[in-house]
């Protein structure tokens, strides 16, 4: 192999001793991440360049993709590189699975397994992963290749994400951009693969993923590059690299060069003389340059990141002809067939023994917020309901909640025409009171029982009332500490009575997920719920109230977003359904069975919460020891 930077072996041969001499029990583990280019069948010669490749290169776990599937008795091409490789003395294992997506490793696999994080045959992008025992730890590998279709970065390049056309003009509103990118099936299975790779990480496994992600990260997309390599002003928080991120997930490149002007890393399209120019790019016009090609890791205790280079030629694409590269890039450049589109990443891993492995010290305090729902004041204040909720609120400023969040049926004012307006103004007076005696900021969502109606009081809607006391609005969102909070009017009501999100709130809701990146946690809070079986399980029947009606075409604006957290109010009961990688707690009442002690075995009480710095939820029920009286 050939470098452009001509004392790059010298410092990576003095790099090595270094750590040799540093720490004698621990072991280097190369990483190669490769797309082969339509099972390297583009350029002539092109299977002994990419066997070639791994021999000099001598990675320790190879992660290939545009692998093609064979026929049974037919030699794959991964298998066709283990058996060269082999007669060259060296020992590689293959995943076995024949599958576009592949795994080879010097280390035999301890287990290997593949899933499809999408449903949609269309779409067929396998993950394929392997465990790996090294120096005593588990290393899990996953390889992938995301959905090439859907191409967003081309707008802004004056080519359309869809047909990879000459369009009439560029499009460079970040949000428009990012649309477009969601259309594909990326997020989805970047969102399985965290999904999966929890599983590992929770067993102390550390994890790698590398693949063509086909979207560059956000982090190459910043002010600093905006003016740049025809972005024309763009700054987009691309989704998949965000989500990664969001979950503890670092990219190994910009971890060893965090500056995308100096280090760009182009790995797409790649400057192989060996091919037909014309095969090498799709935007003719444009500069088309970008690192779509990454290697993520999961920082565990034990597993460090010492270096990164690209493989490949020492040129990329540019408007249509081959450039050399001018960066800063260490690139390692093979004296054989270049047998790729695309350049690859070679990282290197020191893995320390198990022995010496110890759990990190949590230094950041998870965002704690209790969810009160269900106060239900009246008027009457019948067995001292007030001094009930002043009591749960001072149980919840002890613990170590940064704010309240109230999730409806604040106080009984559902009575039209049979209480007046200023018996309704006492009832929220007297509740707004309470919750700023706590001195936490609060946020508060609307009740079935919140709603006064009174058509000649200027109250034809039911939620006016509560907006004058309570915000402004019935439905809002905000954010705390990087998680986005949703909260929701689910008190709507369709033509024929049901409970509903009502048609201007969907819409408002699907703008303003719009600013929202996909990797940000989101919590839902809503009086009615999505999901309950409250009726079915404890009455033996269901009624409409039960749920909102359109709750399917809710969830659906979420689809695409990190929902963690839907809070539930309503039913009275403490009750959790974990359906699709979402929790829906129907988090009890304060009141119970309205003041009248446990309803169908629920205290009074509402719902601890607390979200570590990865977007990960836990939570508790807290009786807050209310005793009825009379």
């Amino acid at each position: 192999m050939k470098t452009k930077c001509s004392f790059f072996y010298v410092c990576l041969a003095l790099w090595c001793l270094a750590v040799s001499c540093s720490s004698e029990k621990s072991v280097d583990m190369k990483v190669l991440q490769l797309n082969v280019w339509v099972n390297a069948s583009r350029v002539e010669g092109g299977t002994q360049g990419l066997i070639d490749l791994i021999d000099r290169t001598d990675p320790d776990v190879v992660l290939l993709c545009e692998l093609a599937s064979v026929a049974d008795g037919g030699t794959s091409l991964a298998q066709q590189v283990i058996d060269e490789l082999g007669k060259r003395g060296k020992t590689y294992y293959g995943d076995g699975r024949n599958l576009p997506v592949g795994i080879l490793s010097k280390y035999k696999p301890e287990a290997v397994s593949a899933f499809l994080p999408t449903p949609e045959e269309a779409c067929y992008r396998p993950v394929v992963k392997a465990r790996l025992a090294v120096n005593g730890q588990t290393v899990t590998v996953y390889s992938t290749h995301l959905d090439h279709r859907n191409y967003a970065p081309y707008l802004s390049r004056g080519y359309c994400s869809a047909s990879w056309g000459r369009m009439d003009a560029p499009v460079a509103d970040p949000d428009s951009i990012l649309a477009a990118g969601r259309v594909s099936w990326r997020d989805e299975t970047i969102r399985g693969f965290l999904r999966d790779a929890r599983s590992e990480t929770a067993r102390g496994h550390s994890v790698i993923l590398g693949g063509d992600f086909n979207e560059p990260s956000h982090r190459d997309w910043q002010a600093d590059t905006k003016d740049m390599r025809d972005h024309r002003g763009a700054v987009v928080a691309w989704d998949v690299s965000q989500m990664l991120e969001q979950a503890g997930y670092r990219d190994a490149w910009r971890q060893r060069y965090p500056d995308a002007v100096t280090h760009p890393g182009f790995t797409w399209p790649a400057g192989n003389g060996a091919a037909r120019l014309k095969d090498l790019f799709s935007a003719p016009e444009a500069d088309e340059r970008d690192r779509i090609d990454f290697i993520y890791y999961c920082p565990q205790p034990g597993v460090t990141l010492y270096n990164v280079c690209l493989v490949g030629p020492a040129a990329s694409v540019d408007h249509g002809e081959i450039a050399p590269d001018r960066s800063a890039d260490p690139v390692l450049t093979p004296d054989a067939i270049w047998p790729s589109d695309h350049r690859g990443n070679l990282a290197t891993f020191h893995i320390a023994p198990a022995p010496a492995v110890a759990a990190p010290a949590r230094t950041e305090k998870p965002l704690t917020f209790a969810f009160l729902t269900d106060v239900h004041l009246n008027r009457a204040n019948s067995r001292h309901r007030y001094d009930g909720l002043r009591q749960a609120l001072k149980r919840a400023k002890e613990t170590d909640a940064e704010f309240l969040i109230f999730g409806g049926d604040l106080v009984d004012i559902n009575m039209g025409s049979q209480l007046s307006r200023e018996e309704a103004d006492s009832m929220y007076t007297a509740f707004r009171q309470a919750a700023e005696e706590t001195g936490l900021p609060y946020y508060s969502t609307i009740g079935n029982h919140d709603r006064y109606f009174d058509a000649e009081k200027g109250c034809p809607d039911g939620d006016e009332v509560f907006n004058s006391h309570l915000g402004g609005r019935s439905y809002y969102t905000f954010e705390q500490r990087g998680v986005r909070f949703f909260v929701l009017n689910s008190v709507q009501r369709t033509d024929a009575g049901d409970l509903c999100i009502g048609a201007e709130q969907m819409e408002w809701l699907r703008r303003e997920l719009l600013h929202v990146p996909l990797a940000t946690p989101i919590v839902l809070a809503q009086h009615v719920p999505v999901y309950s079986l409250y009726y079915p399980a404890v009455e033996t029947k269901f009624t409409p109230t039960d749920v909102v009606c359109n709750f399917r075409e809710e969830l659906e604006i979420f689809r695409e977003h990190n929902l963690k957290l839907v809070l539930q109010g309503h039913q009275h009961i403490h009750e959790e359904i974990w359906m699709q990688d979402v929790q829906y707690i129907t988090a009890g009442a304060v009141c119970a069975n309205w003041w009248n002690g446990p309803f169908h075995g629920t205290e009074e009480g509402f719902l601890l919460v607390s979200a570590d710095s990865v977007g990960e939820f836990d939570w508790e029920y807290v009786d807050f020891g209310w005793l009825p009286k009379k």
